[in-house]
């Protein structure tokens, strides 16, 4: 069973994670040294795993297996080369590439819809209300994976930003990364290791943190 003191570090690991954007341009990437990389590699890869213990309500049954999610990870430097598509054959002129330039690893948290076109949808023998309530539960589970990925990284002193992913969401990426097209984007997620953060890149943090109440909370008296 959990000591007394465990609940307090839960909480305190919650309430650590921040939003930070770190950004640098490409030209400025700044290697990882060789040791920090394996290092920090295991760490994150035992990260995903743990978050994995996301809890999730139907099987989903891909590939023989049951998750509804997958974790695409690009390493410092295949990171680097995402910046680069995502720049000079996409086009993308927002935060995109300089987000993936400035990361140590970079997690591609996709989901799986299990009826993802139409014809998934009508060869189903369940109805189309039924479907939706489906893929929203397989949308949850893989949101539950996420924030434990994050709160994991946060544990080990890891920046982390959670990111919609933009173009890195789009056909041509995923072709470019081999992801299957039935495959969802739902997190990029943007990792630094402790080792690499320092002052050289651009930092912008979340613009939330301080909206944040309790005023949402209702107990319910009958």
């Amino acid at each position: 069973m959990p000591d007394k003191s465990t609940p307090e570090t839960v909480e305190n690991i919650i309430r650590a994670r921040r939003t930070e954007k770190v950004l640098c341009d490409i030209e400025a990437h700044r290697p990882v040294p060789a040791d920090v990389a394996e290092r920090n590699r295991e760490i994150v890869l035992q990260a995903i795993k743990t978050a994995g213990w996301a809890p999730f309500h139907y099987p989903r049954k891909v590939d023989g297996l049951a998750e509804p999610w997958r974790a695409h990870v690009l390493w410092h430097e295949e990171a680097k080369q995402a910046a680069i598509y995502l720049r000079d054959e996409l086009n993308v002129t927002s935060k995109g590439p300089r987000l993936a330039a400035a990361c140590s690893a970079l997690v591609l948290v996709t989901w799986l819809p299990e009826f993802y076109d139409l014809e998934s949808q009508q060869t189903s023998k369940i109805d189309r209300e039924t479907q939706l309530a489906r893929d929203e539960e397989h949308l949850a589970a893989a949101s539950a994976m996420v924030q434990n990925l994050l709160l994991m990284l946060t544990a080990h002193g890891m920046g982390n930003y959670w990111s919609s992913g933009g173009k890195l969401g789009g056909p041509e990426m995923f072709n470019y990364l081999g992801i299957p097209k039935q495959e969802r984007l739902l997190a990029a997620v943007f990792v630094e290791y402790p080792e690499m953060m320092d002052d050289s890149k651009k930092r912008k943090p979340g613009s939330q943190r301080n909206n944040r109440s309790d005023q949402w909370i209702r107990e319910v008296t009958l």
